[in-house]
């Protein structure tokens, strides 16, 4: 449990970059909505130091895990229900705006340093709901919280932890392949709601069997 969260958010900065080139490309990325969202990065840098024992780790890892995929079960099911109206919009000023993202952003921060997932499997969903953004502009701003939430917290598993770079980097290579190829369709082609109802269900797998394991 202890070599997952670096892992996880060593690969996160590879695809992350990956994803964000082609949003930006696409021309997704809202720096508006984004920017107040960074607040997170010294709070990812905190969660990652913290060492906990490994039961009490994993325990926060699956409830992570079902609060993710029901975040995004959520946000695809909203989707299809009213996907004959318009996209809600909100007319949030950057104050506002900030007022909103601030403290989710620390919030989500702090638990993406923590477990190592990165933390835009929660703000993706959220910031759809909320209707602060549409599927592809959603994921944009995911991207770049993902990048920079990632980079902090995996420098501050470097300093607390041991670190098996022999499996992050055949890892690397694999995920940096099927980021470009994703993100590319993803922000050019597929149906992000789709997308997300399938995220959601293997995240909700990868959960149950985790619980299974740590309640063996």
């Amino acid at each position: 449990m202890y070599t997952v969260p670096p892992i996880s958010l060593a690969l996160n900065i590879i695809v992350s970059s990956a994803a964000l080139f082609n949003y930006i490309k696409a021309g997704h990325l809202s720096l508006r909505l984004s920017f107040p969202l960074l607040i997170s990065v010294p709070f990812a840098f905190i969660g990652g130091s913290i060492i906990l024992p490994e039961k009490m780790l994993t325990l926060i890892f699956v409830i992570s895990l079902f609060s993710a995929s029901a975040a995004l079960l959520l946000s695809g099911r909203r989707r299809i229900t009213f996907q004959h109206e318009k996209i809600r919009k909100m007319n949030l000023n950057f104050v506002k705006t900030t007022l909103i993202t601030t403290p989710l952003g620390a919030l989500l921060g702090s638990i993406s340093g923590l477990v190592g997932i990165g933390g835009g499997i929660w703000l993706s969903p959220i910031l759809i709901m909320s209707g602060l953004a549409n599927p592809k502009q959603a994921a944009a701003s995911a991207s770049l919280f993902i990048l920079t939430n990632s980079i902090s917290g995996f420098i501050a598993h470097t300093i607390t932890k041991n670190i098996d770079f022999d499996l992050i980097i055949p890892l690397s290579i694999v995920v940096l392949i099927g980021g470009l190829m994703g993100s590319r369709l993803g922000a050019l082609k597929f149906d992000h709601q789709k997308i997300i109802i399938i995220i959601g269900i293997l995240v909700a797998l990868a959960a149950i069997n985790l619980a299974t394991r740590l309640f063996k």
